[in-house]
């Protein structure tokens, strides 16, 4: 049976497990960052994570879920800390480290959710489901966009519409159809909860030299936060990514299918365990004056990590 980790769904309001993420995973998620269509990449994570976290095929999952699950496996699998290396207008340049679990505790408190009553209407809802992120890859604004992919149940009487068994259109026709002081107290509640979480900070980056604000990313995950954060979260040198591969199998003797089986982390703790042996066996040839006898001597950084 996998190891599976526990991972907060703020839409939901409840935990669930996620599977590890294998070497093989994590080579194809840095891999599709390089992939110039959006789309493709949206689609190439979120098979992934229904791979991780069968569950949320289910669930019609938020942004802030979907971001859940993968602040957690990179937390978990690959690195607790979140190195980013900003560059300044005046060409220099700094790195600072992040917490991974801090972003999760922020992610935790966000919630979205809501109900508004108009009549014998009831109206449910929870955020941008992760299903229509193509849809906001460059909008965020129309207001009928906005309310069809957050509009969770429409209730009117006794009959009771779920938008999960809907494609986009058909609720994007059903919304357009509701009565304009309806949409109109939908969106202004949407509007009051974007806006609060606006003010809030996700990721704030400051300029050592003035202090100034070199980069920020807010609490209202938007299609365009969701991708930066995800681009900070896997974004490696993909000649690292298979250099690590190489170098674990090459000089360490491991099999190919077991290292794709394994996690990121678990990979750099044999590769440590591996390069102590290493220098020990250099320091004992050095020390009886003999040949290193051509054992590699590689850094951990050619890992990329």
């Amino acid at each position: 049976m996998p190891f599976k980790l526990n991972a907060y769904l703020p839409s939901k309001k409840l935990e669930t497990q996620i599977k590890e993420l294998y070497y093989k995973q994590y080579r194809e998620l840095v891999k599709s960052l390089y992939n110039v269509d959006k789309k493709e990449t949206i689609q190439q994570y979120n098979s992934i994570l229904e791979d991780l976290c069968p569950e949320v095929a289910g669930k019609d999952i938020t942004f802030e879920d979907k971001l859940s699950l993968l602040l957690t496996v990179r937390n978990y699998c690959v690195s607790p800390d979140l190195r980013l290396k900003c560059t300044l207008p005046d060409g220099g340049g700094f790195t600072i480290s992040i917490l991974v679990e801090s972003l999760i505790e922020s992610v935790k408190k966000i919630d979205k959710s809501g109900t508004v009553e108009y009549n014998d209407v009831t109206v449910t809802y929870s955020s941008y489901k992760i299903r229509d992120e193509y849809v906001f890859l460059s909008n965020n604004k129309d207001k009928f966009d906005i309310l069809a992919s957050y509009i969770d149940t429409i209730k009117i009487g006794e009959q009771s519409v779920d938008f999960k068994d809907l494609t986009f259109n058909d609720r994007l026709n059903i919304v357009t159809e509701l009565p304009l002081e309806l949409t109109n107290m939908l969106y202004q509640n949407i509007q009051v909860l974007e806006q609060k979480y606006e003010a809030l900070d996700f990721i704030t980056v400051k300029s050592p030299v003035d202090n100034s604000v070199v980069l920020r990313l807010s609490c209202n995950i938007t299609a365009s936060t969701l991708q930066q954060t995800i681009s900070f979260l896997f974004t490696e040198n993909l000649n690292n990514v298979y250099k690590a591969f190489y170098n674990i199998v090459r000089h360490a003797g491991f099999s190919a299918d077991y290292v794709d089986s394994i996690t990121p982390v678990e990979l750099q703790v044999y590769w440590m365990y591996y390069m102590q042996d290493v220098e020990k066996v250099n320091a004992q040839q050095a020390e009886n004056k003999q040949s290193t006898g051509g054992l590699p001597v590689t850094n951990n950084s050619e890992l990329g990590f």
